[in-house]
């Protein structure tokens, strides 16, 4: 039985227009039935547990951890965001999907326009 990862991936590949960042949620939503179903709201629990009380540099992008971090009395000093160039080319329509939802990038987000021009590899 394929991953609902997988089943995903498939579907972004096969839809119509191709794999492309403007259709990214929508696509998983179509097969997982949410754009995303992680919990991260107790991820900080473990940090707290080890008495973590500020982190000086968090390697992650995603707003969703951030803003569980933050939101439960934990400190961050400096976002860290994955420079461009160590983006694979495959990983470009996420990360563009992703940065135009709200992952934390230095540069302004992709647009609606730039996010229909970012496209995946063909079958």
């Amino acid at each position: 039985m394929k991953s609902p990862s997988s089943r995903v991936y498939n579907a972004r590949k096969r839809q119509v227009g191709g794999d492309t960042a403007d259709q990214y949620f929508a696509r998983t939503e179509c097969v997982a039935g949410v754009q995303d179903m992680r919990f991260r709201e107790l991820m900080p629990d473990v940090l707290h547990w080890l008495g973590v009380k500020k982190i000086h540099r968090l390697v992650s992008m995603s707003n969703m951890k951030y803003d569980a971090i933050t939101n439960s009395g934990i400190e961050v000093g400096v976002r860290v965001n994955i420079p461009d160039e160590l983006i694979p080319a495959d990983a470009k329509v996420e990360m563009d999907a992703k940065k135009a939802a709200g992952y934390f990038t230095p540069d302004a987000p992709p647009d609606a326009e730039a996010l229909k021009q970012t496209k995946g590899r063909a079958l």
